[in-house]
């Protein structure tokens, strides 16, 4: 099982036929954290609730990393999160920003369970 790994910073542009599941993966962990929560119209609760970026440093990685697990869990069940750090602050060049890595696995799931 391969571990990968995904940076959330930045914007990317979308694949519409990702060449490989490692790829389409990614993708769909991009696009499920990097979308605020109520900007999807058809799902209103799909995405990140930004309210978490508004509480002290400690605070806001412990809400945002509970809210990588819960949508995660909830939208993208193939994958399997290892692990959720975050970037040193004095490694960001736009300085004290908070940039999740996410370390996850691939996971099989029952056809009955996803539907993507």
């Amino acid at each position: 099982m391969s571990q990968y790994n995904l940076t959330l910073s930045g914007t990317r542009p979308i694949d519409f036929a990702p060449a490989t599941k490692e790829a389409e993966l990614r993708q769909n962990l991009f696009t499920l954290l990097t979308a605020w929560r109520g900007s999807v119209v058809l799902n209103r609760q799909f995405g990140f609730d930004p309210g978490a970026l508004d509480e002290p440093t400690e605070v806001s990685k412990a809400l945002i990393t509970s809210q990588i697990y819960e949508l995660v869990g909830e939208y993208e069940p193939r994958i399997l999160i290892q692990e959720v750090q975050f970037v040193n602050p004095q490694d960001d060049p736009d300085g004290g920003r908070l940039i999740p890595v996410i370390y996850f696995y691939e996971q099989e799931v029952n056809a009955d369970e996803y539907t993507g």
